[in-house]
């Protein structure tokens, strides 16, 4: 625990439901950090990571309008392992500082942390200071992610096979959680689960 929080980390795969799991956290009066929005922030012109990335890739990586291109950066960073790793550890190291500021603004005894790539990169993030006492998973099956990609995104189903395969396997995820929400009901269900682990497990 930091400073006496119980420190929830939320994460699951693309189309797995975690949005709706969040937002119905939030509306039970929970604060919830987003890791996504830090980096959005961080990659913000004139920010100090904004400055340091282009200092490793170039202006190369920018748009027209001197912003970070993230289509341009992922092809940078992948251009080369120790460049991947340079930018990853700035970054990292950077979010979690966010993080665990935001943390200890907190007001509750139990706060969330929105993490989508929690799991792939537990060691890097943990190496960096961020401190937790649960890792919940929202779940559904790689069946349903393809369905509720190809409705919400009209990506055709060739396209979301590689958009899923470019990330770890649901399956193994579920064995490096602590608790597992299953999303594969109704929207009742879902609620219903979240309603009971925050009444048991954040006590």
């Amino acid at each position: 625990m930091i400073q006496n929080k119980k420190i929830i980390i939320i994460t699951g795969g693309i189309a797995t439901g975690k949005s709706t799991v969040t937002n119905h956290i939030r509306e039970k009066g929970y604060e919830i950090i987003d890791a996504d929005y830090i980096v959005h922030n961080l990659y913000k012109k004139g920010n100090s990571v904004y400055l340091s990335i282009i200092r490793m890739a170039g202006i190369e990586i920018l748009n027209e309008k001197n912003e970070i291109d993230r289509a341009k950066l992922v092809k940078f960073v992948f251009s080369s392992e120790s460049i991947r790793k340079d930018i990853n550890a700035l970054v990292h190291k950077a979010v979690i500082e966010r993080i665990n500021e935001e943390i200890s603004k907190t007001k509750g005894d139990t706060v969330f942390v929105d993490i989508p790539l929690m799991l792939e990169e537990k060691d890097n993030l943990t190496h960096y200071g961020l401190v937790y006492d649960q890792i919940w998973l929202v779940y559904t099956t790689r069946e349903l992610q393809v369905e509720r990609l190809f409705k919400r995104d009209n990506r055709d189903k060739s396209e979301t096979q590689k958009i899923l395969d470019a990330q770890m396997d649901i399956e193994i995820k579920r064995e490096l959680v602590d608790i597992i929400i299953e999303n594969t009901g109704t929207l009742e269900d879902l609620k219903q689960q979240v309603d009971t682990l925050l009444e048991h497990k954040t006590k």
